[in-house]
């Protein structure tokens, strides 16, 4: 091919790249969807403390059967989140999605608990976290709720992982002419008419074909992330 080929293609592959990055942060293929939308459950109070500041909640809904109040303290270096049981449990099974200011989803925490007391042990909450909503998933054994989690399509995992493929070849095609334009010289044509080339072209193209498989059969939908620490004794009035 001609050397003004070879840089409309590189100029193509740019131009793929730049559009499939605006597709994949406008079209959040992968964003989670919930079961439950945010409510707001009721403020008892506000306790201020000499590094900490602790707001105490009722919880609502079937969550009060099983947990009556949650209190979120917040420090300089962490938020965290303690749950009041309204009874000791066996073994507890609880979902924790947390929110930012405006209501927006920040993460979800799976918690388990064994042998409960009244209180829960520290549950660690994400640093951009205000609010929470508390749902049950199961209880001694009985299950209240599955997930909080929608599943993602199959459809959306594999066209994500399509166009993620395909933005790794394009890119890469990018990478490996950039550099033999910068490099080359006077001999950028050798270059490209080299074995070598072609093969840098072929193995960019078979490492995308095995990026997709490997994204597509190894997409694990994580509904929750378990992190629960120690005790800490909170005093609920």
């Amino acid at each position: 091919m001609t050397l003004y080929l070879w840089r409309i293609l590189c100029l193509a592959s740019a131009a793929v790249v730049f559009l499939g990055v605006i597709i994949l942060l406008c079209s959040r293929l992968l964003k989670n969807k919930y079961y439950f939308s945010y409510h707001e459950d009721e403020l008892i109070k506000t306790e201020k403390t000499s590094n900490s500041k602790n707001s105490l909640y009722f919880t609502s809904g079937e969550t009060k059967k099983f947990i009556k109040k949650y209190v979120i303290c917040k420090s300089a270096y962490d938020r965290y989140l303690i749950c009041n049981y309204a009874k000791e449990f066996n073994e507890i099974i609880f979902y924790v999605i947390q929110y930012t200011a405006r209501k927006k989803v920040a993460g979800v925490l799976r918690v388990e608990q064994c042998c409960t007391e009244k209180s829960s042990k520290i549950i660690a909450l994400h640093k951009n976290c205000v609010y929470v909503n508390v749902i049950i998933g199961s209880v001694d054994g009985t299950e209240i709720n599955s997930s909080v989690i929608r599943p993602l399509p199959k459809s959306k995992i594999r066209l994500s992982a399509a166009i993620k493929s395909v933005l790794l070849f394009a890119g890469l095609f990018v990478v490996r002419h950039a550099i033999i334009e910068l490099f080359g010289g006077i001999y950028i044509k050798q270059y490209l008419d080299n074995f070598l080339n072609y093969a840098a072209i072929a193995g960019s193209f078979l490492l995308a074909v095995i990026s997709y498989f490997v994204t597509v059969l190894c997409f694990r939908l994580k509904n929750a992330k378990e992190r629960s620490g120690g005790v800490l004794e909170y005093e609920f009035v």
